[in-house]
């Protein structure tokens, strides 16, 4: 049992120990601290993340009388989880997780990373590839995924959108090369690898990932489209690993698809697989996010570096932004503690990043998310395209 874990443990009292049994509570790690812990009704993270009518000004105590699903929940989470300038559920569910604070600078400084080079030898399966990108494609996929009344991991079709992502993976990359890890709730991951060139005996792996599952209120039956949180991030890992098989490509190192369930409930799907890498001693060499890409509203592309995890990675993919997606603007923002899958991989030692299309304290946010007008319709493809272009590069340069 990790620090986190014990501290939870030790608190919980007999009501929380009953309704844990029932899924009512769960155990929110909103920081990285040993001390940044609480049990808190799932009715309340609902209430708190996904409703707009709790207005923060009123005070936590006014707050608690007006809405009885805030009962004994402190005041912390009640303002972390009901500021809605956080964007993703701004903590992690780590029920049964080893949790241990990490010494951050020490993963930081172990990690490091090529300057990107568009040397001659890289352009030229970059070029074709590049070639190959299409805004339709993504449209298509996003257009399926979102065509699903909801994809709410813990709604009676949850297993449904990951079972069509497995066929599309198994698609590009053969059967051979996916499988699904299973999580506590009916919506596994789905993980498609390309393996590493022959020859190569470099054991780490390069991971990209979006998550599966939308949400509007965390009802299990409201619409929840989801178009751009997040089937815009999927869109983007299929293209790209039908392009790289399309074109025959292979690295030095292998690269995994990583499409997680889960990760509006507190970045269950991918806590479940970052955990299991861990204990299995695997080797990552980097980990790469993207959730939410396609509400681009301004004039030129936008993809934004989310900078709350490791700075030499950070570095690195701002500059594979500058060489190889020049045309697009590239922005930095922070993103809070736990606002998407990459946190998972954070939290148990690997190096991990997040880029999508803004930060939660942008002017340009998508205003739609998390509602039933997450649509299609609000978004641009030709400008998603990009994080394809990014995608392609950043397997490239890191597989070497």
């Amino acid at each position: 049992m990790g620090s986190l874990t014990m501290l939870a443990a030790l608190a919980i009292g007999s009501f929380a120990l009953a309704s844990l049994a029932t899924g009512a509570v769960v155990p929110a790690g909103f920081g990285p601290g040993d001390n940044q812990v609480e049990w808190v009704p799932t009715a309340a993270i609902a209430l708190l993340r996904e409703s707009h009518s709790v207005d923060l000004s009123k005070g936590a105590d006014a707050l608690r009388t007006i809405h009885p699903e805030l009962s004994g929940v402190s005041d912390t989470i009640i303002y972390r989880l009901g500021n809605h300038t956080l964007r993703g559920p701004g903590f992690l569910d780590i029920t049964g997780m080893e949790f241990v604070r990490r010494e951050y600078h020490d993963l930081e400084a172990r990690a490091t990373y090529p300057t990107p080079t568009p040397s001659k030898a890289r352009e030229l399966p970059l070029t074709t590839m590049f070639n190959s990108i299409s805004a339709s494609g993504l449209s298509s996929t996003v257009s399926t995924l979102s065509s699903y009344t909801t994809r709410y991991y813990k709604s009676s079709n949850a297993a449904a959108a990951s079972t069509w992502i497995q066929t599309q993976f198994s698609n590009a990359a053969g059967s051979a090369n996916v499988k699904t890890i299973a999580n506590s709730f009916n919506q596994p991951n789905v993980i498609a690898t390309i393996p590493r060139k022959s020859g190569s005996t470099l054991t780490d792996v390069i991971i990209l990932g979006a998550h599966i599952d939308s949400t509007v209120g965390g009802s299990t039956t409201a619409r929840a489209p989801g178009a751009d949180d997040d089937a815009s991030g999927i869109a983007i890992l299929l293209q790209a690993l039908q392009i790289l098989k399309a074109n025959g490509w292979s690295g030095s190192r292998a690269v995994e698809f990583h499409a997680y369930g889960g990760e509006e409930g507190g970045m269950l799907g991918s806590s479940t697989v970052a955990k299991q890498y861990k204990s299995a001693g695997k080797a990552v060499r980097a980990m790469l996010q993207f959730d939410m890409v396609a509400y681009q509203p301004t004039s030129k592309p936008v993809l934004t570096v989310l900078t709350d995890t490791d700075a030499s990675l950070q570095s690195f993919s701002q500059k594979v932004i500058s060489s190889y997606v020049s045309e697009a603007s590239l922005y930095t923002n922070k993103c809070g503690y736990a606002c998407s899958d990459h946190f998972s991989w954070y939290n148990q030692g690997y190096p991990s990043v997040s880029i999508d299309e803004s930060g939660p304290s942008d002017t340009y946010l998508n205003p739609y998310y998390h509602s039933s007008s997450d649509t299609i319709d609000k978004l641009n493809f030709d400008k998603a395209s990009k994080f394809v272009k990014l995608a392609l590069a950043w397997i490239v340069e890191l597989a070497e």
